[in-house]
């Protein structure tokens, strides 16, 4: 089985046809195994909320249909996230970036399904393993 973490772009992208990256998401969502397990955070969710809160219906029922894991952290793995983003004070990190890269680290798993190509191709979990973006480049 393999974890897979999902970002705010990869959902964005799949729920609206008229979405840039939505043929490679949709790509990537019909491509997926019964045994790959996806995971995403609650900054992912509520980014994804905001952005489609013109068109809230289809993100409501796919987060409601899916078979997608939202993770739970305390205060203590915010307290981590910050110490990672720390390394990156050249970049705008957003709470729901670092929020996934703590799950990777938490999860083991560097698999992602991001349409933020640039930023995930810099970020590094701590042993140094970068980010395999599961979603092909335009």
């Amino acid at each position: 089985m393999r974890s897979i973490l999902v970002d705010t772009g990869a959902i964005v992208g799949l729920l609206r046809p008229s979405d840039r990256h939505h043929d490679r998401v949709e790509r990537f969502f019909t491509s997926l195994s019964p045994r790959d397990g996806l995971l995403t955070t609650w900054p992912v969710i509520t980014e994804c909320g905001f952005i489609m809160r013109r068109q809230e219906e289809p993100f409501w029922s796919w987060l409601l249909e899916s078979k997608i894991e939202v993770a739970d952290f305390t205060l203590e793995d915010v307290a981590a996230m910050r110490e990672w983003r720390a390394r990156y004070d050249d970049r705008e990190v957003d709470f729901a970036d670092a929020s996934l890269v703590w799950l990777g680290q938490t999860r083991r798993t560097n698999l992602i399904a991001t349409t933020d190509f640039d930023d995930l191709e810099v970020y590094r979990l701590k042993n140094g393993k970068r980010f395999i973006n599961l979603i092909e480049r335009p």
